[in-house]
């Protein structure tokens, strides 16, 4: 029961930072040359997963713009609205099923010392 708890927090834990990472993208998509990020999930020893946050060095599209020097060559964000979008949506629902999982334990734990009483 109890690592069945410690999964789920774990879980909870993964797919926050997942949607914080996405957030921090998201908030950086007009961000001349800013660099995504992107968390993946891995086994933890102790059971559960753990976040990894890795930069993305794509290189984004680059335009023309006017700058006080004149007109220059710059590289923009490579952040894609639409990967963001289905990123946050699996963070959500992973979130999601995670605390159903918790709340499933917990209920099963109370029932367990309910018996015992």
């Amino acid at each position: 029961m109890v690592s069945a708890i410690h999964t789920a927090l774990s879980g909870l834990t993964a797919y926050a930072k997942q949607m914080e990472v996405s957030a921090h993208n998201v908030a950086n998509v007009n961000t001349d040359e800013f660099k995504k990020s992107r968390t993946e999930f891995v086994e933890a020893d102790a059971g559960g997963v753990l976040p990894v946050v890795q930069k993305d060095n794509s290189a984004g599209p680059a335009v023309l713009k006017d700058t006080a020097q004149g007109p220059r060559q710059v590289e923009l964000s490579n952040v894609d609205l639409g990967e963001e979008a289905v990123s946050q949506i699996i963070a959500q629902r992973g979130f999601e099923a995670n605390l159903r999982t918790l709340k499933t334990a917990d209920a099963m734990l109370g029932a367990i010392l309910d018996i015992k009483k």
